[in-house]
């Protein structure tokens, strides 16, 4: 009696054990997916582009940025200890502008080929995502042996310095032609690429063109491309085009005031302020690709009035939106909830079909002892001696003697 009680106690802590832990998990796994969801959500803040008159012309539904930054060389070039601050900087000033930053360090030859293509994948596909490409490193420029338009390269942390070895420089730099593929199976309208390095700008139309107000023409699909410098010039490693590249993103390349910051308006700040303070070492290059159906459009930052947030408008034009994610989480929340109930229940069965389990194999156990006795008394009595019975109940116990062997007459 008292096993099966201690039995039966013992299961009953199990189970309630067993529902804490699991319980527990749950929990923990609920609050790790909203987590993962809410930061998810911050990154699609919607970015709405309007005309002088307020007439929506498009719109971005998330902005995504691949940041590269090569401070440390193996190959012969010098290191650029700078480009890790610039790459912070980088990182903030996109932040600001609700951009979902992935950053990449020192990266080799291959890994920058990894980080453009899972970049893409991930994020190009929709043709309503704003997409930018910022670099910062060593950019090099060759003309090919039999003539031709030079040749521009980002160099990796493993190419080698192509006055020591120009074939494995070849192969190990990742060329502005490569470039160029990338940007053609984007799927998103807008793209921008920022090289804080120079080299050839063969693969762009060069723009003097003035920067023209919003219009319809701003959605229209585009491919830009603004490099710090020209060929043959040498980036400093205080960076004049990061810190011109942040001041123009808190306002200051809104030339016409309209709240918007346009790629053609930051390269032609960016060409005129890094010109000025670099007392004319650097010559910043902007433009479009070569491409008749990439080069309408233009890339469009939202900049900030004086004591607002660049996106203090967006909450009210995407509230609808936001309602409608709050209302899905709260049905995700719910679902999740259901989900427990369902497989508590579904424990808890399976925890009394093991305890009524327990309770017959217990309930077996005590009905095998009396068997066994019953089932020894023929034995026991079988083996009795015979016995009769005296006077005054006497009883005297008569042993079958053993078997001996007849011994010769006259021996005892």
């Amino acid at each position: 009696m008292r096993l099966s009680c201690f039995l039966h106690q013992s299961a009953c802590c199990g189970v309630w054990l067993l529902m804490v832990i699991w319980t527990t998990a749950y929990a923990t796994a609920d609050t790790l997916q909203v987590a993962q969801t809410a930061g998810a959500l911050r990154s699609l803040a919607v970015v709405p582009v309007q005309d002088r008159s307020g007439q929506l012309v498009g719109s971005y539904s998330a902005s995504h940025a691949l940041v590269i930054g090569v401070s440390t060389y193996t190959g012969g070039w010098p290191n650029l200890p700078g480009v890790q601050a610039d790459i912070r900087a980088v990182q903030e000033i996109l932040h600001e502008q609700g951009f979902q930053v992935t950053t990449v360090l020192d990266p080799t030859k291959a890994q920058m080929d990894a980080a453009f293509e899972t970049f893409i994948s991930a994020y190009g596909g929709n043709k309503d995502h704003r997409l930018l490409v910022y670099f910062a490193g060593h950019g090099h420029t060759l003309r090919p042996q039999y003539g031709g338009n030079p040749l521009g390269y980002l160099v990796p942390r493993d190419a080698p310095n192509p006055n020591h070895d120009s074939n494995d420089f070849k192969r190990l730099a990742l060329s502005m032609q490569r470039i160029e593929e990338y940007a053609l199976t984007i799927d998103a309208k807008h793209v921008l690429f920022l090289f804080d390095s120079c080299f050839s700008g063969s693969l762009f139309a060069l723009s003097r063109a003035v920067p023209e107000h919003i219009s319809y023409k701003t959605a229209q699909p585009v491919r830009q491309f603004i490099t710090s410098g020209d060929e043959q010039e040498q980036v400093p490693d205080k960076s004049i085009f990061r810190q011109q590249f942040i001041a123009a993103l808190r306002g200051e390349a809104d030339t016409n005031g309209d709240g918007y910051v346009t790629g053609t308006e930051l390269g032609e700040f960016l060409q005129n302020r890094v010109v000025n303070y670099s007392r004319e070492a650097q010559h910043p290059q902007y433009g479009k690709i070569r491409h008749p159906q990439l080069d309408k459009g233009d890339f469009v930052f939202r900049v900030a009035a004086p004591g607002t947030s660049p996106h203090a408008s967006v909450t009210s034009t995407s509230a609808p939106l936001e309602t409608e994610r709050r209302q899905l989480e709260a049905e995700k929340q719910q679902l999740a909830a259901e989900r427990r109930l369902l497989a508590e229940r579904q424990h808890l069965t399976e925890e009394r079909r093991a305890l009524e389990t327990e309770r017959q194999r217990l309930a077996t156990e005590r009905q095998q002892p009396g068997r066994a006795s019953r089932q020894s008394t023929p034995d026991t009595a079988r083996l009795a001696p015979p016995s009769r019975t005296g006077a005054a109940g006497d009883r005297t116990v008569f042993y079958d003697a053993p078997a001996h062997p007849a011994r010769p007459a006259g021996q005892k």
